[in-house]
């Protein structure tokens, strides 16, 4: 009896520290944002709600070809448009994040030839999907769980600091490899790179 009421404890104890780590996980990325200034170019509605360290441009779609700010976010107003066969192109060669705020189908629309957004296209399996083209490579993001309606200002407080805290990684990770390229351009125009390997 003694044995069994141990085994229970240690049970109750190890399933209530897991619980525990979750809710950290949770509240963190809850949390507000605060890291570094971000310029977000919204294509049709602008969130009502306002963030620190955020800037909301209003931003027509041709932005998107200029790619003028840190990503965009595309709202129901212009998930329809953005989806025909003149801007598959943009999408498949955009180096700029570009987040599609509670889309209801799925984002590789966008980047798919014959395919543009209709009743008939996959639904969605996440609230907010974003992706972004680096190095012939498609980086994807998605937050949260569909909804049935697409207004932007439904879009929970969380996923917004979320995609916050992933473009501020993306923009420091370009950063990054920018920085290297630029290092291994100067060694090679001034030869200094051979001496740094001897």
């Amino acid at each position: 009896m003694k044995i069994l009421f141990i085994m229970m404890a240690t049970l109750f104890f190890i399933s209530g520290c897991s619980i525990n780590e979750n809710t950290n996980e949770s509240d963190e990325r809850k949390a507000p944002y605060d890291g570094q200034l971000l310029n977000i170019g919204v294509i049709g509605e602008k969130p009502s709600k306002s963030f620190g360290n955020i800037t909301f441009h209003s931003a027509e779609p041709d932005s998107l070809k200029q790619e003028e700010y840190d990503a965009y976010f595309i709202t129901e107003q212009y998930f329809e448009d953005l989806s025909h066969e003149g801007w598959k192109s943009v999408f498949m060669s955009i180096n700029t994040p570009v987040f599609f705020l509670n889309i209801d189908v799925q984002p590789f629309i966008y980047r798919t030839e014959g395919m543009k957004y209709e009743e008939t296209s996959p639904k969605a399996t996440e609230h907010t999907s974003g992706f972004v083209i680096t190095e012939d490579m498609i980086k994807m993001w998605g937050y949260g769980n569909p909804m049935d309606l697409t207004d932007v200002n439904r879009t929970p407080e969380w996923i917004f600091n979320s995609i916050f805290r992933d473009i501020e990684e993306h923009l420091k990770h370009e950063n990054s490899i920018n920085q290297l390229i630029n290092n291994q351009s100067l060694l090679t125009l001034t030869g200094d790179y051979h001496n740094q390997y001897i």
